[in-house]
């Protein structure tokens, strides 16, 4: 079975990686306890503190709720507008995190290559690129600059990992 903490754990430890600005947030509001209360699924009670965070699907106090079918989900995670209807309890809790994760600028290319490898991330890269017609994904030149050092770096791994196993 998998260990539902030790996963968002982890995928919170790699959102900080990826955004410079969401580790500074999260410590702004930590601790914080929420429940994802999905049409026809089961209540999901969220936790985020700055060492551990954790999942459980049983009863506790929370500072806010949200009630939410999963195209109500879906639509506030691509469209980036949170529908303050969805919202019961402490709303402005609620809207600060939502702003602090909206606003982070995660970085989804180094998400993908970290989780999917070199070869999808490229894909979205060029993807991104085309769609935004920009070839400045990010507007900090350095935080550019070691972003495509470290692919670079991570390419050349996958070379050698391959010719090692050859």
């Amino acid at each position: 079975m998998i260990n539902t903490n030790k996963a968002l754990n982890r995928l919170i430890e790699d959102l900080k990686d990826s955004s410079p600005n969401l580790e500074n947030s999260i410590k702004e509001i930590a601790p914080l306890t929420f429940l994802l209360n999905i049409k026809g699924h089961k209540d999901i009670y969220i936790t985020i503190n700055e060492e551990s965070s954790n999942i459980s699907f049983s009863e506790q106090s929370c500072d806010f709720e949200i009630r939410a079918s999963l195209i109500d989900v879906l639509k506030l995670a691509i469209s980036g507008k949170l529908n303050k209807g969805l919202i019961y309890g402490n709303g402005e809790i609620a809207i600060v995190l939502f702003n602090a994760i909206h606003k982070s600028n995660i970085d989804l290319i180094y998400l993908i290559d970290k989780y999917f490898g070199s070869l999808p991330a490229v894909f979205t890269y060029t993807i991104v690129k085309k769609v935004f017609k920009s070839s400045e994904i990010y507007q900090d030149k350095n935080y550019r600059d070691i972003r495509k050092r470290l692919r670079d770096i991570a390419i050349r791994l996958d070379r050698l990992e391959v010719l090692k196993s050859s």
